[in-house]
């Protein structure tokens, strides 16, 4: 192979899509929106992702977590989930939403309580950990932690230490402001006694989730079947007629992670008819080409060019279009993404990361490689077919 001659060819093929100009760019731009588009969407997918695996690795990887489904958890749960063998302990939390005023303004705000005592196990489950203040007290009926959005964000005026909140009709003094860490829907909510909460919602001694902290040296996936046929026993249940659900931190991480990588798959499928389109664009543009240059490859061929040198010239023009559109598309993808994680992380409570991947880079390229060369395979064969004399005679 004389690799001067298909140097010489790649040069002229690149001379003539500097030739085109305008047409060259139109034709880029349909390979750009198609890879911008996909590598937006599994960048920030990725991003997503990482979040959420360095969410549930900095809770207790060896908790689990109990949930109502259909059914209630009571006190007496607690009670029976701390004797099954492996559990270390239990502790059960309520949540729900209600208003919050501070100082005349009023916000719906999410409002958490459990038992003091239980505060490690709580926070430890939760990734939660204070960065001002102290901890709540068995006998802090009256005081409340606050997540770091209500501190800054959630009121027009930014909530400090021995600030005094009113939850519907009852007052609390905050004593304590968590860490911008652990579960995001808590740096938005505020966190009191049970017992107040109770009061607060006319409620008996509901809760609607337990963490269960598992003893070392045993399984979490043991130990969940234990607490399912531990639970069915008290309550009377057959297997598969349970009204709660048990899962491990694992359970919880491949559930997100499936229905992220299900959502993902489906919109990067749809953002692939972009590429489509611009493969065809690109298949367009070479045709346009052979016409206009019918009698240049009736030259090429008259001073002995091969078929395949033919072909070399317009594969190369298709690869370069491809190729170029290709790095653009990273970039512009990249820079989509970023926007995107940065607002996702201003404006909601998740903390998404920006990922970059060698493969992202190097798959754009070959990628875009692959799809010019595709693209121009029927125009450059229809090229290299042409009969000399009669591209000679054409006008």
């Amino acid at each position: 192979m004389n690799l001067e001659l298909y140097t010489q060819l790649l040069r002229l093929g690149a001379r003539n899509i500097k030739r085109r100009g305008k047409r060259t760019w139109l034709t880029v731009i349909g390979v750009v929106i198609g890879v911008a588009a996909i590598i937006a969407l599994v960048s920030l997918g990725q991003g997503l992702e990482t979040a959420i695996t360095e969410e549930f690795e900095s809770l207790g990887a060896n908790n689990l977590y109990v949930s109502p489904d259909g059914g209630e958890l009571k006190e007496s749960d607690i009670q029976v989930l701390e004797s099954v063998i492996g559990v270390e302990s239990a502790a059960g939390t309520y949540q729900a939403s209600t208003e919050v005023s501070y100082r005349g303004e009023t916000q719906d705000v999410s409002v958490t309580g459990f038992k003091p005592e239980k505060t490690e196990l709580v926070f430890g489950g939760l990734g939660l950990e204070i960065q001002e203040g102290r901890e709540l007290r068995g006998n802090d009926l009256r005081n409340g932690l606050i997540g770091a959005r209500v501190k800054d964000d959630v009121f027009e005026r930014n909530v400090g230490l021995r600030s005094q909140l009113d939850v519907q009709d009852t007052r609390v003094t905050v004593s304590g402001v968590l860490a911008e860490a652990g579960e995001p829907s808590y740096e938005q909510a505020v966190l009191l006694h049970i017992d107040t909460v109770r009061d607060i919602f006319d409620l008996d001694d509901e809760y609607n989730s337990i963490i269960v902290q598992t003893q070392p040296g045993f399984e979490p996936e043991d130990v969940k079947s234990s607490v399912e046929e531990e639970l069915r026993r008290d309550r009377g249940l057959e297997d598969g007629d349970e009204d709660f659900d048990v899962e491990t931190a694992q359970d919880i991480l491949d559930s997100l992670t499936g229905i992220l990588a299900v959502v993902q798959g489906i919109v990067v499928g749809i953002a692939s008819i972009a590429l489509i389109v611009g493969g065809i664009g690109i298949m367009n543009t070479m045709y346009m080409s052979i016409t206009e240059r019918t009698r240049e490859i009736g030259v090429m061929k008259a001073i002995g060019a091969r078929k395949r040198h033919i072909m070399s010239v317009f594969l190369a023009e298709a690869a370069i279009i491809g190729v170029v559109g290709s790095l653009i598309g990273l970039l512009v993808g990249l820079g989509i993404s970023n926007s995107a994680i940065y607002l996702i992380n201003e404006f909601s409570d998740f903390r998404a990361v920006q990922t970059y991947s060698v493969w992202q880079v190097v798959g754009s390229i070959l990628f875009g490689t692959v799809l010019g060369v595709v693209s121009g395979v029927l125009p450059s064969r229809k090229a290299a077919n042409m009969d000399p004399a009669e591209s000679l005679r054409y006008e």
